[in-house]
């Protein structure tokens, strides 16, 4: 009998059983929290994706999710099926059906055929597809934040935990920044005040959709999805475009959305994802001195 890799008996009888042996796939990244297998199964084409707690316990990344928005991941696996399917009733874009799920453990989901995205690639339909996905995301108004299956923290938590966030992970890489620069930047964390929270992934890139046809058409990485402040993921959004694809991105946002002020947050949450390694940069200045905004 073909076994699932990684996976216990026990874990395999809520698998469909698989036709041949899975194939593995890749890693991308060095710090990936999973690994992939491409699994054919009698119901279909299947990707497995198992937690690889080494990578996950030394992600600065999931430091930050856990400490600011209490994801607790990876154990908050347990919920991915169910929000997967309010994530599909929200966005313009497929959202992969979860077979099967574990906490801490593993996810069984959906294979998409579509294809992955390359920068050189984007298209204006693309950038204007990913501001219809985000601006409906952002309709999604709630006045409590946190994990996105139970959102609870209160708006008076969110610069508390801010400034706590920031300052945690600024310790764990203290060579960086400068003394001057994380006083400045913890004391503006305490004055930012946040209303309405919405869906957000605090680890938005390019490579978590799938296009086809010069579209997107699917994303298929939920594990970082969050009820937060618009305006975080507004700031990363900032790295991703190009200044030509920030007006694209603006004209269709608005449609479902305003365009808030960036103003006073933009320093506090620059250094929180920058902290976070949302994109691998590892010079600070460079970071901050990025010119392109909303």
């Amino acid at each position: 009998m073909v076994s699932y890799p990684l996976l216990s008996q026990q874990q395999q009888r809520q698998c469909p059983k698989l036709k041949k042996t899975a194939k593995k796939l890749p890693v991308l990244f060095a710090d990936s929290t999973h690994q992939l297998w491409q699994c054919d199964s009698v119901d279909g084409l299947l990707i497995l994706k198992v937690c690889n707690h080494s990578s996950i316990q030394g992600s600065s990344f999931w430091k930050g999710m856990n400490k600011l928005f209490k994801a607790d991941f990876p154990a908050n696996l347990l919920h991915l099926a169910a929000n997967s399917d309010q994530l599909a009733v929200i966005s313009p874009l497929e959202i992969p059906e979860i077979i099967s799920v574990e906490a801490n453990r593993f996810v069984l989901a959906r294979w998409l055929y579509d294809e992955p995205i390359e920068l050189e690639s984007i298209t204006d339909e693309m950038v204007s597809q990913l501001a219809s996905h985000i601006g409906k995301c952002h309709q999604q108004t709630k006045k409590t934040w946190g994990a996105f299956h139970h959102p609870v923290l209160s708006a008076e938590q969110w610069p508390m935990l801010l400034h706590e966030t920031i300052m945690t992970l600024a310790q764990n890489a203290p060579k960086l920044i400068s003394d001057d620069m994380l006083k400045m930047t913890l004391q503006e964390s305490q004055t930012i005040q946040a209303a309405d929270f919405v869906p957000i992934m605090p680890d938005l890139r390019w490579d978590q959709f799938l296009q086809k046809n010069g579209r997107l058409s699917a994303l298929v990485d939920l594990d970082a999805f969050v009820y937060g402040p618009r305006e975080l993921e507004l700031v990363l959004l900032e790295y991703l475009l190009t200044s030509r694809q920030i007006e694209i991105f603006k004209k269709q946002y608005g449609q479902y959305v305003k365009i808030p002020d960036l103003t006073v947050v933009r320093r506090p949450y620059r250094v929180l994802l920058f902290f976070m390694n949302v994109l691998g940069e590892q010079n600070l200045d460079k970071w901050l001195n990025r010119d392109i905004s909303l």
